[in-house]
């Protein structure tokens, strides 16, 4: 049964939450096993504009003072310096170690350093000591990786190749190291930010895709994967507030599970004339046949900010970012939690 939320009711409380030490990007967020605490993943702008990966633990409380931050970066090499590193997904890993995903770049001493970003897959200690794995799609032919999310052995994410403006999706398969390339039937381009194991060999996953039929017109999608046969079923496409005259670009940045056998999403959305980008809670319930509901669409504007952007999400919680003027006119980039308060 679809799970009714009444709109009128739902409120959302917002709060800072910030790496003390600089401009904190969020990206990813899981609760951790056996514990009321979290792990968030993302990034950390330094001086000289050197971007670092960030892992926190602790609870969603306190603005982000009350946990701990762990900066970690994909380790360099003498032939390769390491430029970047920016986190995204994280998970709980065997014995009580963390697995997360992202991306990073590099400098090369030979002068051919790729002109964009590499996968990765980590897991181990939180502060960055285990094992560090680059993830390499379409047999290395690419000109950008992000890799976006990681649960129960398989991760997701997308490359594309240098002079092709379509997008790839791709499944990683942590166990052995292998990718296999995932498109939307009847798909232009596919996008995957989001995975959750649902038990067994069944996943959800989430992101976005374009279709001949629509043309440039982008919508969410959520489908469930089968990790044995490979094969999906259940696709359904989402817009916001469901009405396809609304947006020219509709995202599902991230998957949680919810209540009722549903999952919740954090959506960012372009309007149709592409003068308005926004941020929404999304939630879905299945129906009885096991196919997906209606969506649920709950706006988010931090307030006073002049851009929001939905990330990730938690329970009943999105975590992005906003950005917001100042009175010199310079613009700043801040990390935040929302809290949704749902009467169903």
């Amino acid at each position: 049964m679809s799970q009714n939320i009444n709109l009128e009711v739902s409120t959302v409380s917002y709060a800072d939450f910030n790496n003390p030490a600089g401009q904190t990007t969020i990206q990813g967020i899981r609760g951790v096993s056996g514990s009321e605490n979290v792990y968030i993943s993302g990034s950390l702008l330094g001086q000289n504009g050197i971007v670092q990966g960030l892992i926190y633990e602790g609870t969603l409380k306190g603005n982000g003072n009350e946990g701990k931050w762990h900066v970690v970066n994909f380790p360099g090499t003498p032939e390769a310096t390491v430029t970047n590193t920016s986190c995204y997904g994280p998970n709980n890993g065997p014995h009580g170690t963390i697995q997360f995903v992202g991306s990073y770049k590099i400098s090369a001493s030979t002068g051919k350093a790729p002109s964009g970003n590499l996968g990765f897959y980590y897991e181990g200690p939180i502060d960055g000591s285990g094992t560090w794995v680059q993830v390499l799609p379409n047999g290395g032919n690419t000109n950008n990786v992000f890799v976006h999310s990681v649960m129960g052995g398989l991760a997701v994410g997308n490359y594309d190749v240098e002079n092709d403006k379509n997008g790839y999706a791709f499944l990683y398969d942590i166990a052995n190291k292998e990718c296999t390339e995932f498109q939307l039937p009847d798909s232009l381009t596919t996008t995957l930010y989001g995975i959750w194991h649902n038990g067994g060999e069944s996943y959800t996953l989430a992101g976005g895709y374009t279709s001949p039929k629509l043309g440039k017109l982008s919508q969410a999608f959520l489908i469930d994967y089968n990790a044995t046969t490979k094969k999906t079923s259940n696709l359904k496409s989402f817009s916001y507030k469901n009405e396809t005259l609304l947006s020219i670009i509709t995202h599902f940045e991230g998957i949680t599970a919810s209540k009722d056998h549903g999952y919740n999403m954090p959506s960012d959305w372009i309007t149709l004339d592409g003068k308005k980008t926004g941020a929404s809670f999304v939630a879905v319930c299945r129906n009885s046949d096991g196919s997906f509901g209606e969506a649920n669409w709950i706006d988010l504007e931090f307030p006073g900010a002049n851009v929001t952007s939905a990330n990730t999400a938690y329970k009943n919680n999105i975590l992005g970012v906003y950005i917001a003027e100042n009175s010199a006119d310079t613009k700043t980039v801040s990390s935040f939690v929302a809290k949704v308060n749902i009467e169903a």
